[in-house]
């Protein structure tokens, strides 16, 4: 497959790269800051939910939502339909496109002649630092109740879920062709009572929904001292003051994306596709 992080595609480097994003094969609903999962070369099971492995509950601060406007300027490069709509069709499918004819639409369009480039829209981070949720973990080693664990397996924890409630697919080649791969891609949207699609004479397909699809994580590692489970690669952030507004007082914001861009964990060999199966 053509798509694969640190190929020069801007819209992939800067999910996969920048921010170490695991992108979903099939985006879903339902995934949480905090959730705990077990990774499989390049697939994520869900395993249970950090709450829940302490007696009594842990407690995590709320998350913050933050809108990421910026992801919608950036357009991945153009892919020949075959390599672009592999890459795509998880992600029609988390949208909600039927899958029935969702396939025969793909099929099509992997036989024709035209190339494709995508994006994404109404994209949301919501996330906690991972060293907050290294503080919490510490503050409750004595209430952990992981039960029977594997050393060998790696753990991984949630400290951001990215979200979105669009896509964009941009198509090139003969009019004719890229007319009739549009109407087609338009119509699959029709079966989903969620999902809205919308198609412009220059071959620009948007599918818009309301209720946002995680479409990514970002994953801070667990290790084991002593039987105790730890976030590791975290800072300890309870002696740093974090700004939360455009006040004076605490760290700069260009500073915290850094800190916080630095302690993600990539899934997957550096070389290969940035789509990981979660299930």
């Amino acid at each position: 497959m053509a798509c694969r992080r640190g190929a020069g595609d801007e819209l992939l480097d800067n999910l996969a790269v920048k921010w170490s994003v695991n992108l979903f094969r099939i985006p879903r609903g339902g995934i949480q800051v905090g959730d705990v999962f077990v990774v499989q070369k390049r697939t994520l099971n869900e395993w249970d939910r950090l709450p829940n492995l302490y007696q009594p509950k842990l407690e995590l601060p709320e998350p913050e939502s933050r809108p990421v406007g910026d992801m919608e300027q950036v357009e991945s490069q153009s892919y020949a339909a075959d390599a672009g709509f592999e890459a795509l069709q998880g992600f029609l499918q988390g949208l909600g496109v039927p899958a029935l004819p969702l396939r025969a639409t793909i099929k099509a369009a992997r036989k024709s002649t035209v190339a494709l480039s995508f994006s994404v829209g109404g994209v949301t981070r919501i996330a906690l630092l991972p060293g907050v949720i290294k503080r919490e973990m510490e503050r409750r080693v004595k209430g952990a109740r992981w039960g029977i664990v594997d050393p060998k397996i790696r753990y991984v924890v949630v400290h951001a879920v990215w979200q979105a409630t669009s896509l964009q697919i941009k198509l090139k080649g003969g009019h004719q062709v890229v007319s009739e791969l549009s109407a087609r891609l338009t119509g699959v949207a029709g079966g989903s009572g969620k999902l809205k699609a919308t198609h412009h004479t220059s071959g620009t397909i948007k599918y818009h929904r309301h209720d946002p699809i995680a479409f990514g994580v970002q994953v801070a590692g667990v290790h084991f001292e002593g039987g105790v489970p730890l976030l590791k690669g975290a800072p300890d952030m309870s002696t740093m003051q974090v700004r939360r507004s455009a006040g004076p007082v605490g760290t700069p914001a260009d500073e915290l994306a850094a800190d916080e861009r630095a302690y993600g964990l990539l899934i997957g060999a550096q070389d290969g596709s940035p789509f990981v199966t979660l299930r």
